[in-house]
């Protein structure tokens, strides 16, 4: 019996040894009924585990597909920003490794490294802000944070004061994340350790 169903779920695809297969045979006392049962449900169990599997991933892709477009929007800005400062050196005639030469291109240099110090920064306060928090608003303070660079970067090419009003809205967009994305994890900790769940009781008031 044990040798014929290794057979039949072999050819299903299904990765159950003969030595279970004798074994639940003969704790089945040779039943085929009763064999056959348990068997086809352990052959069935890694498939449904796999469909779970896959199923679970695609949820959590459609959970963060806000996050993820702002993520590639803000790296297709900073892929426009390397290629500004590209242009403003073959303007200028500033050739690698040199960082200095007209103040025009020193600026657009140092408006886009700025952009590139703070880009680890935004990235994680922006996941953590729509993974603990709300996807949809980290999302919005996301795109304000990509157009704010946009400013912070043409103001700085066109003058150093130009790039405060830019500047000062990055910062105070990266605050709002900051403090989103702590709220959401110290919400996450009352929950899973203490189960009190801040977020919970503020619905249930409004």
């Amino acid at each position: 019996m044990a040798i014929i169903l290794h057979s039949c779920f072999k050819k299903l695809g299904c990765s159950i040894s003969r030595a279970d297969l004798c074994c639940n045979a003969e704790k089945h006392y040779n039943s085929p009924t009763c064999c056959f049962s348990l068997l086809l449900t352990q052959a069935r169990s890694p498939m449904h585990t796999s469909c779970l599997h896959v199923e679970a991933a695609g949820n959590m892709a459609g959970d963060s597909v806000l996050l993820a477009a702002v993520s590639l929007l803000s790296a297709f800005q900073q892929c426009h920003f390397a290629w500004l400062v590209w242009k403003s050196r073959m303007k200028h005639k500033v050739m690698p490794p040199a960082v200095t030469g007209a103040p025009e291109f020193d600026r657009t240099f140092r408006a886009q490294q700025n952009c590139v110090e703070f880009y680890p920064i935004f990235l994680t306060v922006l996941w953590t802000a729509g993974w603990f928090f709300n996807q949809e608003l980290a999302s919005f303070l996301g795109v304000l944070y990509v157009f704010a660079r946009y400013k912070y970067f043409h103001g700085y090419v066109q003058s150093v004061k130009g790039r405060l009003t830019g500047f000062y809205l990055n910062l105070i967009i990266l605050i709002c994340l900051i403090t989103l994305g702590a709220a959401g994890i110290v919400n996450s900790f009352l929950d899973e350790y203490l189960d009190f769940s801040i977020m919970k009781k503020l619905r249930k008031l409004f």
